[in-house]
């Protein structure tokens, strides 16, 4: 039997009366499990528990040979007071939730990922300000953890080598680049702590010229990375602002 703080990421349908899970452990990174008799009245476990971040406490066991495990026992370990009602927090959860999964693939322990997830969480949840910027900002932040931070040396910057991952003063042989306005919010966004973000006021439009960059920014550092499909959902919510 094991046990560990937790942070549920996705859910499948796989019965009229099972889920598949993937959730990031903080003692084993990214499992999977499955939950049976999820939706009868039996069951101690709900389907209400797995939503989309949040955090937990789980104990539970190996599923035989299989990769899959089993949840034994849990309990809601921060209980959100605003993020599963929150419309645009609820948006922002699901685009985070994706990002994660599709950025992590390994099952073994990372404490400072796991710590700094389980704070932004638990900062968005909390947050009174508008979280307009935090996404971004949450996707900058996390590329220290996954090894591909950018260099912080940007005086006398031209632009911003996405594929190198640094500040240059001159153009590079490639199209893998942030300049000008992108550059400036690039710069801003790369030295703002979640509780400075209120001071950010990007447009629409710089908002998303950023998160295509950090897209960008991601793909050419992780080989399996793929398009978020929330990306564009999160992008139609915060142009009818």
């Amino acid at each position: 039997m094991e046990q560990s703080r937790a942070i549920v990421l996705n859910k499948i349908n796989y019965s009229e009366s099972s889920l598949i899970l993937k959730i990031y452990t903080e003692q084993e990174g990214l499992l999977s499990f499955i939950v049976k008799g999820i939706r009868g009245k039996k069951g101690k476990l709900r389907l209400a528990q797995f939503q989309s971040l949040n955090l937990l406490e789980i104990d539970y066991k190996r599923s035989g040979k299989s990769d899959l495990r089993y949840i034994t026992d849990l309990k809601i370990t921060e209980p959100f007071s605003a993020l599963l009602f929150d419309p645009i927090k609820r948006a922002v959860a699901l685009f985070l939730a994706e990002l994660i999964q599709n950025c992590i693939k390994e099952e073994e322990q990372n404490i400072e990922l796991f710590l700094f997830l389980h704070q932004s969480i638990h900062w968005l949840d909390l947050s009174k300000d508008s979280c307009t910027h935090f996404h971004i900002s949450f996707m900058m932040k996390l590329t220290k953890y996954l090894g591909f931070s950018p260099m912080e040396n940007s005086e006398n910057a031209l632009c911003f080598d996405l594929q190198n991952g640094e500040f240059l003063t001159h153009n590079p042989m490639h199209n893998y680049i942030v300049i000008g306005e992108d550059l400036d919010g690039w710069i801003a966004l790369l030295n703002c702590k979640y509780e400075n973000l209120k001071d950010l006021h990007f447009s629409n439009k710089l908002k998303r010229n950023l998160v295509q960059a950090l897209m960008d920014y991601y793909k050419l550092h992780l080989i399996h990375f793929k398009e978020l499909n929330s990306q564009h959902i999160l992008q139609l919510i915060f142009d009818d602002e």
